[in-house]
């Protein structure tokens, strides 16, 4: 044989349909669960892995369907993906020989189909082929395939393999053949029934797994790659970046009184954010990670990057009125200190480049701030409803540095305060109170 069906390749389009009763019927199943689940995003492009993909019958029929972005057959045997080849000579596909047990992919599918193939593999295999099809989908992507299903007993088993037998007969198979096809069962192919495929989906991490066909021996599945997990009573959403080769946290819905960054998501790294300015007023007083993030690090519940040159979240837990910026912080991110109306005096140490958006905005209580003579932009309403109306700034540089610093819209509480130029960096008294200092 060149493949692992039970034909050749030349006979499998024509032959397949004498075995599995309503086989075009699946096809139509399958793209109706797919308009059916992208029905809001009806101008969607899609990334395709078609895995076992056959001769290509799926593929042809999905370009003529979807739209297509990008669409990758794999199947193990060279002759099958010729034929495929041949049957898409004018389509710009990626064709590769290689089983869903090899599959190498990260986050890059909107959509993997599996139809007839993964009842080849024995149970170890199986379960990688399932992970391998989940790690190549984009989070919020679906997995969708077919398999012969085991009943759940053994006379359920005789019956229904005299069921497809009768069904080959009636299709133009003589009785040996028949006999041969039935003969393949556990031997050749190793079915699951329903329940363990199921299981296997939720084992494997899908959000959603469900059953959408089922006739004689033949089932279709399709599962739900996640996109979010729980923190606390909140939902955290997520999207995979290429750059970072890593999960970024993309906002949050609801709010929590404990946010938690978990190490990882999908077994791959969470890294950082991609739009940190949603999270600020929904985590509530806690913010919880492990000790060894590789990414993320907390010092007296502030929320850092794990080298320290990123400042995230200052928590609302805190109450105190002074804070100090450590040393090796070179950004201050979107809304960080946002309405810590309990501060009254704050220094930005040196070393620090960039303060974002809205990051002290609402800090109505400032009475007095340290900026750095390292200081090179403060973004969009940064310092918006700050200070006091005697609000104090000491500045670590000279008024011609000063000048340079690139202030963008809505931050003229700090531009028109009363500015200290060639300030030093402010001291500690044993009660830990911030000594503000004028250049002597």
């Amino acid at each position: 044989m060149d493949n692992k069906s039970a034909f050749n390749v030349s006979q499998y389009d024509d032959n397949v349909r004498k075995v599995i009763p309503f086989y075009d019927e699946i096809y139509n199943q399958i793209f109706d669960v797919i308009r059916t689940y992208y029905a809001q995003n009806k101008e969607k492009t899609f990334s395709v892995l078609d895995t076992g993909c056959g001769s290509g019958s799926f593929a042809v029929r999905a370009y003529e369907e979807l739209r297509i972005s990008e669409m990758v057959l794999c199947d193990p045997s060279e002759k099958m993906l010729s034929d495929a080849q041949d049957k898409l000579r004018d389509r710009n596909c990626i064709f590769r020989c290689i089983g869903s047990e090899s599959l190498d992919y990260t986050e890059k599918f909107d959509i993997v189909v599996a139809i007839q193939s993964h009842h080849y593999f024995n149970r170890e295999m199986r379960e990688r082929a399932v992970m391998n099809c989940y790690k190549a989908l984009k989070s919020g992507g679906i997995f969708i395939y077919t398999e012969n299903t085991a009943p759940f007993s053994e006379t359920g088993k005789n019956i229904i393999l005299k069921r497809v037998e009768e069904f080959g007969i009636n299709a133009g198979r003589n009785h040996e053949e028949v006999k041969a096809h039935s003969a393949r069962y556990n031997v050749e192919y190793f079915p699951l029934n329903i329940a363990e495929h199921l299981g296997l989906l939720e084992k494997t991490g899908f959000a959603t797994a469900e059953i959408f066909w089922h006739s004689y021996m033949q089932s279709g599945f399709y599962a739900v790659k996640p996109n979010s997990y729980t923190s606390g009573t909140a939902k955290v959403y997520y999207e995979y970046d290429e750059d970072e080769q890593g999960y970024l946290l993309e906002y949050i819905e609801g709010k929590t009184d404990n946010f938690i960054i978990p190490d990882q998501i999908n077994r791959i790294d969470v890294k950082g954010f991609s739009d940190i300015e949603d999270f600020k007023d929904r985590i509530g007083d806690k913010i919880t990670i492990s000790e060894d993030n590789k990414y993320f690090k907390l010092i007296d519940d502030v929320l850092f990057s794990r080298d320290g040159t990123e400042l995230y979240i200052y928590t609302h837990k805190k109450k105190d009125e002074n804070y100090i910026v450590p040393s090796g912080v070179e950004n201050i991110n979107p809304d960080a200190f946002n309405s810590s109306t309990y501060l009254k005096n704050i220094v930005i140490s040196e070393g620090v480049k960039k303060i974002y958006q809205y990051a002290f905005a609402v800090c109505k209580n400032i009475e007095k701030i340290y900026l750095p003579s390292t200081l090179e932009m403060v973004s969009l309403k940064t310092f918006y409803f700050f200070g006091t109306d005697n609000l104090q700034v000491y500045y670590g540089g000279t008024p011609k540095q000063w000048q340079k610093i690139y202030f963008v819209f809505g931050n003229s509480e700090v531009q028109n305060a009363n500015i200290h130029y060639n300030s030093p960096v402010p001291d500690i008294d044993e009660k830990g109170n911030i000594i503000f200092k004028e250049r002597d």
